[in-house]
């Protein structure tokens, strides 16, 4: 069973303490990159930094963490953490990953290629497989009004069709599946 061990500064070395009495399978940690020192050795973690755009997300993961997610996260969002962390995988925010896997030292320009909350409504619909018709039915809006929106999601985006829309929404972490 998958236990959830949450630290912070003056917790953390009260779970280090205990060492053999507590085993947890995810530690996470509000403390910053460097707790994971005093964190059990070989235990996943998953640590919550004010902010994922400076170099405490890179510190974080080379000292061991599993995922790095900003401290205001949504709760399912950190249990989604946990389980990957669990499981042995990363969960990274596609900022943090992108920067990391291109070598880049900031994350890309949020201003480029930004879509409207509503096109991101629609994107997001799109990757769920949802046509026209149905797209219009869950907003609310015409049909004629989601073909609008359609035609500026492709030019903003350099598209030509909805599945490079969502592959390149994808990519660029415009929308999540």
């Amino acid at each position: 069973m998958l236990e959830h061990v949450v630290a912070q500064d003056k917790d953390l070395v009260l779970l280090t303490e205990a060492g053999s009495r507590v085993s947890p399978d995810v530690v996470v940690l509000d403390t910053g990159p460097e707790s994971l020192l005093l964190g059990p050795l070989g235990t996943p973690s998953v640590v919550l930094l004010d902010d994922l755009d400076g170099a405490a997300a890179a510190r974080a993961l080379r000292a061991g963490a599993r995922a790095v997610l900003p401290r205001d996260a949504a709760p399912e969002e950190i249990r989604a953490a946990v389980r990957a962390a669990a499981a042995g995988l990363a969960a990274l925010p596609t900022r943090v990953a992108t920067t990391l896997l291109d070598g880049a030292r900031t994350p890309p320009d949020p201003a480029e290629h930004v879509l409207t909350p509503r096109e991101l409504d629609i994107l997001t619909l799109l990757a769920e497989g949802l046509v026209n018709k149905q797209i219009a039915e869950r907003l609310r809006i015409s049909e004629h009004t989601v073909k609008t929106h359609l035609a500026a999601i492709y030019e903003r985006l350099e598209v030509s069709n909805r599945a490079e829309a969502v592959a390149t929404g994808l990519r660029r972490g415009l929308i999540l599946l």
